[in-house]
């Protein structure tokens, strides 16, 4: 009984010991989890997310600048212009890091432009508008129109009080130009006091866009851009560069 006993408590140890030693627990890494958030339009979760993470790395410049395209959407305006302002001081010169905040600010009316931006729309911030564009000679006397609406289903995004932008062409005499105004309860918008020119419309200046459409207005004119569902950038995107 006494030898039985002795070889089982034997096997049993011997068994321990070839056992594999188990794995250590892995650290939570909130910086991947954020970007997992983000990569797949989790906006609140990768906000969320993205600010624990800052808080461990202060001076992380992708976690920065995805936390301001992230408040972008989420349309928490602060936010987004304290991080893209930090990205701005941060990202190396002439980086897409810097340009996209630096488009950004200017286009919210934040920095300063060779051409003066101004906010304003049909709705409450048209008076603003109008007031910035009487001061400033170099601005036009057309204007660039039209709708925002969703027909294949659900919209993917509040249509009213949508911001939306305009962006003179790169290699245009307008390329500085950037004005941002919101769209009024029926979806629609107006950016008025124009120079003549081509110019991008567009719904992000940082981050997934959902329309990158090109249009053109001469002097004095009218142009009428709508917004849909059957030209989103997924159907026809005039600008295909700027989503790389």
């Amino acid at each position: 009984m006494r030898h039985a006993l002795a070889a089982v408590l034997l096997g049993l140890l011997l068994a321990a010991c070839g056992s594999p030693a188990p794995a250590p627990k892995q650290e939570y890494d909130v910086a991947a989890e954020a970007m997992k958030a983000f990569d797949r339009g989790d906006w609140s979760s990768a906000t969320r997310l993205l600010r624990e993470a800052i808080v461990k790395q202060p001076t992380d410049l992708r976690l920065h600048y995805s936390l301001a395209v992230a408040a972008t959407h989420l349309e928490l305006r602060e936010e987004a212009i304290r991080e893209f302002r930090w990205v701005l001081a941060n990202a190396p010169a002439g980086s897409p890091e810097a340009e996209a905040a630096r488009n950004w600010l200017i286009a919210a009316g934040v920095l300063g432009a060779t051409t003066t931006t101004a906010s304003g729309s049909e709705g409450g911030d048209s008076a603003e508008g109008t007031a910035a564009a009487s001061k400033d000679p170099d601005r036009g006397d057309s204007t660039v129109t039209g709708r925002v609406s969703w027909t294949d289903g659900e919209p993917p995004m509040k249509l009213t009080r949508l911001q939306l932008f305009l962006k003179g062409v790169r290699g245009t005499p307008n390329q500085e130009f950037h004005m941002v105004v919101r769209t009024d309860e029926d979806g629609r918008y107006t950016f008025r006091s124009v120079p003549a020119g081509t110019y991008k419309v567009t719904d992000r200046i940082a981050g997934e866009a959902h329309w990158r459409l090109r249009v053109s207005v001469a002097a004095g004119q009218q142009a009428t851009q709508d917004l849909t569902s059957q030209n989103t950038v997924r159907i026809r995107d005039d600008f295909p560069a700027d989503g790389k």
